[in-house]
């Protein structure tokens, strides 16, 4: 009995010198404990100072790897028998047409690239030589390519083409996406094509309020596509915020004459685009911090994530292989080298350059989370460059049947360079 009258006479001690009473104007009372006021306020600070410190560390360490600082000097790799077209300069994304053997791009001029390029922020509109590219058609069998004339097209406007994709209307006729950064605001141009011809014949162009930063294609139809816009931004100080902080601000919009709305949203900067063959599944590369995602079609083409994948290196144009159902990604492993490079005049630029390829992994259950240890798909590195081959690689396009692997850049002098498929990919 003792020791528990005791102990109630410390309790009501401790109680009594950290409890402070004040009376109100209006005679009642208000209490409040100072010291478990402070105990509260040290505890949410401690909490916010841990969690603080663990994005920044997230977040900083995605930076470093993504951009390349502890890299050091990139060694090429599986860069054996890869040979450049001369005459071919910034052949962004290549779309090889397999039936046919026939590779589509567009290609423009290195140089003016450092003027005039919307998607990297070069928005100089007196740019020598920035609005004349042109449509290459590249035979797999010949190893030869041939400047295609454009027909229809409005006199006098702008050509500085991007992303594209190919709907095949017939097995003679193909509709060919462009995107088409003109000084007016960036299009969607669509072209014709029929085999056997050398002329690319001018359909439309597409303008819409949704679609303005945009950065690559997936056709789905004759006349309706998905499209990414890679910045929510196109200049200025909330551009650059938008990108050094990785803010989900980018987009992929569902375009079709009847309908156009935004089909998936809160992405990192959307970049190059994807599918299968059939349109069951679309890929999409996230650049500002090297993420992949991909999405599933709903029935009123909306996309929804299937999964999500953290890659080490900007990552541009994906590329789907049928034959091995795997997607060939092809990115920027030093872009802040890339980026000295673009603003110095009258220099090629060097960037080095990565592909991988993103398969599913047989070893992995397909209803087991990824947390249970087996990853889902496994990313293998293809193909390396230190740039001075291979510089600012963006897409690489494959052809089984040839053994081909056509690769892209965007800002290189060397445009379009024929590898052959490196052995074991």
């Amino acid at each position: 009995m003792a020791k528990k009258q005791a102990a109630a006479k410390k309790v009501t001690t401790t109680t009594t010198t950290t409890t402070t009473t004040h009376k109100s104007s209006r005679g009642g009372k208000k209490t409040t404990s100072s010291s478990s006021w402070k105990r509260t306020l040290y505890r949410y600070s401690a909490f916010l100072f841990g969690v603080t410190i663990a994005v920044s560390y997230g977040f900083v360490k995605s930076i470093v790897t993504d951009l390349g600082l502890l890299l050091g000097t990139v060694v090429p790799f599986n860069t054996e028998g890869c040979e450049p077209l001369v005459g071919l300069e910034t052949c962004e994304d290549i779309h090889i047409h397999h039936p046919w053997g026939l590779a589509f791009t567009t290609c423009g001029h290195a140089e003016s690239r450092k003027g005039w390029y919307p998607p990297i922020g070069n928005n100089n509109a007196s740019a020598e030589n920035a609005f004349k590219d042109k449509f290459v058609l590249y035979s797999l069998e010949l190893n030869k390519f041939d400047v295609m004339e454009l027909t229809g097209f409005p006199e006098g406007e702008d050509r500085v083409f991007h992303g594209l994709d190919i709907y095949e209307l017939s097995p003679m006729e193909l509709i060919i996406f462009a995107v088409n950064h003109r000084r007016t605001g960036s299009v969607i141009e669509v072209l014709q094509y029929n085999l056997g011809h050398m002329t690319v014949q001018y359909k439309e162009t597409i303008k819409h309020e949704l679609i303005h930063t945009p950065n690559d294609i997936v056709a789905l139809g004759p006349r309706s596509f998905y499209v990414s816009n890679d910045h929510h931004h196109h200049s200025g100080i909330q551009r650059a915020i938008e990108e050094n902080l990785r803010f989900p601000w980018s987009n992929v919009i569902y375009y079709s004459p009847e309908n156009t709305f935004v089909a998936f949203d809160s992405v990192v900067s959307a970049n190059g685009m994807s599918a299968n063959t059939d349109r069951s599944t679309v890929y999409l590369s996230a650049c500002f911090g090297g993420g992949f995602h991909i999405l599933k079609p709903r029935e009123n083409h909306t996309l929804v994530e299937e999964d999500y994948i953290k890659l080490d290196f900007f990552n541009d144009n994906p590329s789907y292989d049928a034959q091995t159902d795997s997607v060939f990604v092809t990115g920027h492993v030093q872009p802040l080298k890339m980026m000295h490079g673009l603003s110095v005049p009258e220099k090629p630029v060097v960037g080095p350059s990565k592909i991988v390829k993103i398969s599913k992994n047989p070893q992995a259950k397909a209803d087991a989370p990824a947390a249970a240890g087996t990853p889902k798909y496994l990313v293998e590195t293809v193909l390396v460059d230190d740039g001075n081959l291979i510089s600012t690689g963006t897409v690489a396009a494959i052809d089984r049947k040839r053994n081909v692997m056509l690769v892209g850049t965007a800002f290189g002098e060397k445009g379009f360079v024929r590898c052959p498929i490196p052995e074991g990919f």
